[in-house]
């Protein structure tokens, strides 16, 4: 999958997220609780970055989905799919965690003089290290409790995964 495209898809799947969460907030959804936390790459805040809890394969409890992005001081609040309360947080449960980061390129303003020719070639790169990005690699977790959840991820810009065996 090309960077654009999985920049595309984790744009969609957060939107997704946030806007199934925003309209269901008229009905009552799953009971969730409250996840909220920091992220930090080498001690420093990170801002626009998306924090996403997966439940984890075979956990005992049955984990929703749900997403976040962080603040300028690199705060989140999660935000469940299937119809919480926006900003609520997510089932009880084990999560693996993904963060990630990505920027690009301007995109240059379309010429009014010349026909729309597409969408333009924009390099797109990771601003975090890739091993956070990918569920099988990352070595972020989280146990969603009863209650308040409060999590600080601190990421090593240094990070690399270590080759599968």
């Amino acid at each position: 999958m090309t960077r654009i495209a999985l920049t595309c898809f984790m744009t969609l799947v957060s939107a997704g997220i946030v806007g199934t969460a925003i309209v269901g907030c008229g009905r009552r959804g799953p009971a969730v609780e409250m996840v909220e936390g920091i992220v930090l790459l080498d001690g420093q805040p990170v801002e626009g970055a998306t924090v996403l809890f997966s439940p984890e394969a075979g956990g005992s409890e049955g984990g929703l989905p749900a997403a976040g992005r962080t603040g300028r001081d690199g705060s989140f609040r999660l935000n469940a799919a299937g119809g919480a309360k926006f900003g609520a947080g997510t089932k009880i449960g084990d999560y693996v965690v993904t963060i990630v980061k990505q920027d690009h390129d301007p995109i240059p303003p379309p010429d009014p003089d010349k026909p729309p020719s597409g969408p333009p070639n924009v390099k797109v790169w990771d601003v975090l290290p890739v091993l956070y990005k990918h569920a099988i690699t990352t070595p972020l977790r989280a146990t969603v409790k009863k209650g308040k959840n409060t999590y600080r991820f601190e990421l090593d810009s240094s990070a690399v995964a270590s080759p599968k065996k």
